[in-house]
């Protein structure tokens, strides 16, 4: 008799904990458990499959140096604000929490069984060289140059967004990008009950698309009007938006606060104030095209 999904995603977890125990992270897997004990089985499908690209994690990080990211021009119009994020791999134990909190934000879908046994996850995070990686919304983004239909686009904030309904599928973005960042939906997941919206401000995608990291799009998009209105009703109050306050789902999961996000352009930005007297750092094949999403290696 075949397993299930449940039981096939539990056995090879089980085995990736025991080859954990010959040289991965100690605590990479049992941590993921942390705090989720009690909830409801859907929760645990996705528990079980980030354990699972945990233990077939095997890519590494080779990063360069590079100078802290600048104002970008887009189309013509300048912004006050480039967004972004840092991770401190001296203070991340590549627990994946941070993809749990990134999976249920964004409704990442789960993948079939011959998927996952591939290593081919939906997750907009993985873990490379023990850290966090996701997309990291390059300002001359090498994927959205070869899109046909300006699905792939920039925000002036510098956010890479995709633009789900333009999205045919011809995947050039994905292959166009140095550090494959982006997942291709191979499936219809709802239809195969493999996907749920657990966060309704953020749409189920459809099979024939490109996913990627949106450094939650929607909670600027949420902080940006909370503050149009209240500068509406307070005329005396600052005229420009700056997303002070905003936290990444990743970052607000990350038990070690190795993830900060912000406004490179911000000098009150918590960002900022993170990287201030630190070497930034980013994959050697992303640093030409100006990253917004870089890392940190050594402590303070």
């Amino acid at each position: 008799m075949g397993m299930d999904r449940r039981d096939f995603l539990k056995t090879c977890s089980l085995l990736a904990v025991g080859g954990l125990l010959f040289g991965c992270r100690k605590n990479a897997l049992s941590e993921i458990s942390d705090g989720l004990a009690g909830r409801i089985p859907d929760e645990r499908l996705f528990e079980e499959e980030v354990r699972l690209a945990l233990s077939m994690s095997r890519k590494e990080l080779d990063l360069v140096a590079v100078p802290m990211p600048k104002a970008l021009e887009t189309k013509g119009e300048k912004s006050p604000n480039r967004f972004g994020m840092v991770i401190d791999m001296a203070a991340c134990n590549g627990c994946g929490k941070c993809i749990l909190a990134c999976n249920r934000e964004n409704n990442v879908p789960l993948v079939t069984e011959e998927d996952a046994a591939r290593g081919r996850f939906m997750h907009w995070i993985e873990i490379r060289g023990g850290a966090p990686f996701m997309c990291a919304h390059c300002g001359s983004a090498p994927c959205e140059k070869v899109c046909p239909t300006g699905a792939a686009s920039h925000t002036p904030d510098g956010l890479s967004t995709m633009m789900y309904k333009r999205c045919t599928g011809s995947r050039f973005c994905g292959a166009n990008c140095p550090m494959q960042a982006r997942k291709f939906n191979f499936n219809d997941a709802k239809s195969l009950g493999l996907s749920r919206q657990f966060n309704k401000e953020v749409p189920l995608r459809s099979k024939g698309v490109m996913e990627k990291c949106s450094l939650c799009l929607h909670r600027l998009q949420d902080d940006r009007l909370r503050f149009k209105t209240e500068s509406a009703v307070a005329p005396g109050a600052s005229a420009e938006w700056r997303g002070r306050g905003v936290k990444t789902a990743c970052m607000e999961a990350c038990p070690r606060k190795a993830i900060v996000f912000g406004n490179w352009l911000d000098g009150e930005s918590p960002l900022v104030k993170a990287v201030s007297g630190r070497t930034l750092y980013a994959p050697r094949s992303l640093a030409p095209f100006d990253p917004s999403v870089l890392f940190l290696m050594e402590g303070r």
